[in-house]
């Protein structure tokens, strides 16, 4: 939770220094900061959208497509079967698109906040 909180001061501190380090107009920083935030909030609810494996169907079929298409050698099916089985890959990838997720959101509401902000002051 404490590095949600920074990355988030981050975020606004960010967009602090950008503006002095680049003149930003108010309507230049606002449509800047939204357009960024936009951004990173539609990566973050894509990434969502695959974690509830809503798409699933869809990226299975690609790949058994892909799979019949192209044929994988003794090698590469057992190595692609290790993988499968290990956990620790398994819980990275896992613990990493969470952080991604969780770190694009926060940035992205940073960001639209920023936009909001300096249209108001």
């Amino acid at each position: 939770m404490k590095w949600k909180v920074s990355l988030f001061f981050l975020t606004i501190l960010g967009w602090y220094v950008a503006t002095l380090a680049v003149p930003f107009t108010k309507a230049g920083l606002s449509n800047t900061a939204f357009l960024i935030g936009l951004f990173l909030l539609l990566i973050a609810s894509i990434a969502i959208i695959f974690k509830t494996g809503f798409l699933t169907p869809v990226t299975e079929g690609f790949r058994i497509i892909g799979e019949r298409m192209i044929r994988k050698s003794r090698a590469m099916e057992r190595a692609d079967k290790q993988i499968k089985n290990d956990y620790t890959i398994h819980s990275f990838k896992t613990n990493l698109a969470a952080f991604i997720m969780q770190s694009t959101f926060i940035v992205g509401a940073g960001s639209i906040l920023i936009s909001v902000v300096s249209i108001v002051m």
